[in-house]
């Protein structure tokens, strides 16, 4: 057990006996003032049972242990409770209360004038026990009880002021936590509506508003900060709550646009955002030209305006601005590192290059992060030499180390320095790059025909990340099928798929290592495969190519493909396999009518090859050689013989 020192047990019995608190309490270098630990007993399922104990005992002349000797004996059978009691307990209106101490025979809905130690308890007891209705409806109630602010912070529990009671850290708010907003909405509005001089009610109450959408009255309550103070803070407020659905994003620019904002900052912040968002640039930059008077230094601001000028104003002028803006915050990081970015999206590079190297920016290139941005731009110019410095500077660093040898082997793969790169991508191990490091380093491997070495790499995957067990199979039969091994490669996956039954990535495999003329046992792979994932995209495309070689189920195909013409990332894919099945049909001017114009616009082999096809069998020569003509001298591709 825990030891609790001498200042802290004599201000808990002070606290418990309703006298004055004990200096040293907050004194103690032990405890963080506010907070009271305590180790209760399992068997005590009820707090009068804690305090039926407890109360004989409490004397001055105690040793420090003395009151919890009790529970000594129960070893491990002990639950650590934190009493957040924080400005409760040490309240004037709790500690008036104190000697109103009810005995276990009592009501805790006992009729007091103010808060009552003991239901706190109850409520405590009960909220550590996860019977949230009894503590939410104690603390509610008793927070309506005459100089109860404390109870009410307590049960309302949002702590979003700086200076937030760390009763609110420990809590996070029974009512926040266990009830919907509209419910910690109205009890906190109707609080308010009683104590109309508690300011900070009326952050709470506007918080929960915005939290629940309901724009009107946290229009109402803002307009009465802005009455208080035109200036006040109100960031912290509107942390968490901007919405996401562009309805209530209109409905809370409506309500910003009826409250008399003046120059509060936060608010005009907020509007610029979402007048950026519905497309009125003019306007967000007028608000947020309000907002930088103010805080004409705030880099958040400043980027924003950034963000603004670049839906009114050329890519030029938008980067000047940047430039001046770093001028007034020359140390902001994020705002070079916006710099840069946006720069690099505007395809200068080089410039970018020039500002990551100059004199005046030494302090950023010191930084982990840009130092892998510069590390990046550098290898993107072909700067590898300086690249590679940067990246193995980064080599010791725990939080970039595999990121700097990912981008390592990259560099090396294009300075063609293959066994140097195929050992960097060796060592990266973040899960979120391992995959793709092993899998270029698998690739690099076959490309020398080390075939040997390549395996082993794919298994060592397996063995270090569980996760990735499929693709490693997966891997490792490619790697074999690669070496003309595809019947051992087959059986592998058949043999990891024991032990990863119904996994669709090494069914799919499977699917697209079997013969062409297999089609029954791909059909039945690909039928399984749509029922396990019905909305897999891959699956349905292969399911369908496979259709449309067995030339069966044409309705099927048709209905399966209609839907997918238009998906930007598989539409061409979804017009081919159609444009194979109205060949065998004979329907050549349904295969021109799905493949001309995207082939004129961006040309590829497979779709020159069908619309070649199709020509010839209309007898529109002149069509079919001007294909061929893009094919051979567009495309590299070499013809047969026009039939």
């Amino acid at each position: 057990m825990r030891k609790l020192f001498p200042a802290v047990i004599s201000s808990a019995c002070c606290a418990v006996r309703g006298c004055l608190l004990n200096p040293r309490f907050f004194a103690s270098k032990y405890v963080k003032p506010y907070c009271l630990s305590i180790y209760l007993p399992i068997q005590l399922s009820t707090p009068q049972q804690l305090f039926v104990k407890l109360k004989p005992n409490l004397k001055s002349n105690l040793k420090p242990l003395d009151v919890f000797k009790p529970f000594t004996v129960l070893g491990k059978n002990v639950v650590a409770t934190t009493l957040t009691l924080a400005s409760l307990l040490f309240s004037p209106a709790v500690f008036s209360a104190g000697t109103n101490f009810a005995p276990a025979s009592e009501s805790v809905n006992q009729s007091l004038s103010q808060p009552s130690l003991y239901a706190i308890l109850m409520a405590e007891f009960a909220a550590d026990r996860g019977r949230m209705d009894q503590a939410l409806a104690t603390y509610k109630q008793q927070s309506f009880l005459a100089d109860a602010a404390p109870v009410f912070e307590r049960a309302l529990g949002q702590s979003f002021l700086a200076d937030a009671a760390p009763v609110f850290e420990r809590a996070l708010g029974l009512s926040l936590q266990n009830e919907p907003p509209q419910l910690s909405l109205a009890f906190a509005n109707a609080w308010q509506q009683q104590n109309p001089d508690h300011v900070p009610a009326i952050f709470y109450v506007t918080h929960l508003a915005l939290k629940a959408h309901e724009y009107e009255l946290a229009g109402e309550k803002l307009n009465q900060i802005l009455q208080y103070d035109p200036d006040a803070d109100l960031s912290q407020i509107l942390i968490g709550i901007y919405p996401t659905e562009t309805r209530d994003q209109a409905e809370l620019l409506a309500t910003l646009n009826r409250l008399d904002i003046k120059n509060n900052p936060s608010l005009l912040v907020m509007k610029a955002g979402l007048l950026l968002q519905f497309q009125q640039p003019k306007a967000a930059l007028v608000a947020i030209n309000r907002a930088l008077k103010t805080n004409p230094k705030s880099p958040a601001f400043l980027t924003l305006k950034a963000d603004i000028l670049q839906a009114l104003s050329p890519s030029n002028q938008v980067i000047a601005f940047i430039a001046q803006a770093r001028k007034t915050v020359p140390d902001n990081k994020a705002l070079f590192v916006y710099q840069i970015r946006y720069m690099l999206k505007q395809g200068k590079s080089a410039q970018v290059w020039q500002q990551l190297n100059a004199r005046a920016n030494q302090q950023f290139l010191a930084d982990e992060e840009i130092k892998l941005l510069a590390a990046l731009v550098g290898i993107d110019l072909k700067k590898y030499a300086a690249a590679d410095r940067l990246l193995k500077a980064l080599i010791a660093s725990p939080n970039f180390k595999d990121q700097a040898n990912y981008y390592l082997a990259v560099s090396a793969e294009r300075q063609n320095l293959l066994n140097d790169a195929i050992g960097y991508y060796g060592k990266v191990m973040q899960p979120d790059l391992v995959l793709k490091a092993r899998q270029q380093q698998i690739d690099l491997l076959i490309s020398q025909s080390r075939f040997e070495e390549a395996i082993a790499s794919s298994v060592k995957l397996r063995e270090q990340f569980d996760s990735f067990a499929p693709q490693s199979y997966i891997m490792q039969a490619n790697i074999l099928q690669k070496n003309n091994q595809t019947a051992q490669a087959l059986a592998l996956l058949n043999s990891a798929q024991t032990n990863l039954p119904n996994n669709t990535d090494i069914l799919f495999a499977k699917v697209l290592l079997l013969p062409d003329d297999d089609y029954a046992s791909k059909l039945r792979l690909l039928k399984e495969l749509i029922r396990l994932a019905p909305a897999n995209v891959d699956y349905q495309l292969e399911y369908a190519q496979t259709l449309v070689n067995l030339k069966q189920n044409n309705e099927e195909v048709t209905a399966l493909l209609t839907a997918l013409i238009n998906d930007k990332e598989v539409g061409l894919k979804a017009r081919q396999i159609l444009s194979q099945q109205a060949l065998h049909q004979s329907d050549n001017s349904a295969v021109i009518s799905l493949l001309s114009d995207n082939f004129d616009i961006v040309p590829d082999v497979i779709s020159g090859l069908l619309l070649q096809q199709a020509y010839l069998n209309l007898g529109n020569q002149k069509e079919a050689e001007r294909i061929n003509q893009v094919l051979v001298n567009e495309l590299g591709y070499q013809p047969e013989n026009l039939q």
